[in-house]
């Protein structure tokens, strides 16, 4: 069975066909032999002109080719390279997958370290620390250079330390600043409180430094100077220490960590015609009712300070604080310590109040911790 042809293909052998059947056309050969022998014989060409003609296609391809290219590349806009930068990675460093011991140092920009939750800490360029805790008492040892650090407020007595040789800064929810200079530690606060003391001692802080307020202190943190909103402590006759609250002047010193504190006014004794009965013997400490009375006192005087330096916004506020009374036997207070800490503003209100407080009198005295609800 043969194959059906297309259209085209039928009309190309017709075509084929008829010029077949033609007859061909008759060629004047004398008058085309007359014509080729007029004409002049071409000249010879060398064999380097021959050479070149045959490039020249070539050539002329190629000149096009790169006439072409050239008109290509003027008009798409060359890709200059990004001129590369150092970057600074400013992310911090994840404090809690450090080891403890391992020493961290800051080259020409400062390192910033991260404990999430609890504080964040900044190492000045050409500083060296360590974390040397990171249980309950986060603690980084600053061996040269300066910090600062902004610790979250906790209700905890203290979360995140700073030692410099054998001092302790110790700290609750502030931001302060430490450096070390030579064989001394200068501290700076701007906010909360700051305990200064030696190291090892968790519970007697030889100063107290609030917002504000600065010091220069010897490595073994029990001698300096401190000015602006700070405390020091002052040791009895009997050897023990207690702090006691005292705004200190600017650069006034402190010679082995005791304070001269002004004498305050004592009223002129009456003289009675009546004889004078014999006092009763001193209890050991005051009873739970004198304690109570105070605390009413105290707590009367601290909502006064709160409602008076706090801003108002026409809701009710309150706030909880723990506060510590350190009572001596002549029943005067020594020390005032609140945790968390208030604002400054009320902090100061309410150690100038309570100074003026007086408990009933005992042989040892008495320390005690109240949390106080205030409000507004």
């Amino acid at each position: 069975m043969s194959e059906e042809r297309r259209p085209e293909e039928q009309a190309l052998d017709r075509l084929i066909l008829e010029l077949r059947e033609a007859a061909s056309p008759k060629l004047d050969w004398e008058r085309v032999e007359a014509r080729l022998m007029s004409e002049p014989l071409p000249k010879p060409r060398s064999a380097s002109r021959a050479f070149l003609n045959r490039l020249r296609l070539p050539a002329a391809g190629l000149v096009a080719a790169a006439a072409v290219a050239t008109l290509v590349m003027a008009r798409t806009p060359t890709a200059v390279p990004a001129k590369q930068t150092a970057k600074l990675n400013s992310a911090p460093l994840n404090g809690d997958q450090l080891a403890l011991g391992a020493r961290i140092t800051a080259g020409n920009q400062p390192l910033v370290v991260e404990h999430h939750g609890r504080a964040r800490w900044t190492l000045e360029p050409h500083g060296t620390a360590l974390v040397s805790d990171a249980g309950e008492f986060l603690t980084v040892k600053l061996e040269s250079g300066a910090l600062s650090a902004a610790v979250v407020p906790n209700p905890k007595p203290e979360t995140f330390a700073v030692e410099v040789g054998g001092t302790r800064v110790a700290v609750h929810g502030t931001a302060f600043r430490v450096e070390r200079v030579g064989e001394r530690v200068q501290v700076e606060v701007s906010e909360g409180t700051v305990a200064v003391e030696p190291s090892g001692a968790h519970s007697a802080p030889v100063f107290l430094l609030r917002r504000d307020s600065r010091g220069n202190f010897a490595l073994d943190g029990r001698t300096g100077s401190v000015e602006g909103n700070a405390s020091a402590v002052v040791a009895d006759g009997g050897g023990r220490s207690h702090r006691t609250v005292v705004k200190v002047g600017a650069a006034a010193p402190v010679a082995h960590g005791r304070v001269t504190l002004p004498a305050l006014p004592s009223a002129k004794p009456e003289v009675s015609a009546e004889p004078v009965a014999q006092p009763s013997p001193l209890p050991v400490q005051p009873s739970i009712s004198d304690i109570e009375d105070g605390v009413s006192s105290a707590l009367e005087l601290m909502n006064r300070c709160f409602h008076d330096q706090t801003r108002s916004t026409g809701n009710r506020v309150t706030a909880s604080t723990g506060l510590t009374l350190s009572v001596a036997g002549d029943g005067t207070i020594q020390s005032v310590t609140f945790a968390p800490p208030l604002a400054p503003a009320v902090e100061d209100c309410a150690v100038s109040g309570l100074r003026s407080l007086s408990f009933a009198r005992s042989v040892e005295g008495v320390t005690f911790t109240r949390v106080l609800e205030l409000q507004r």
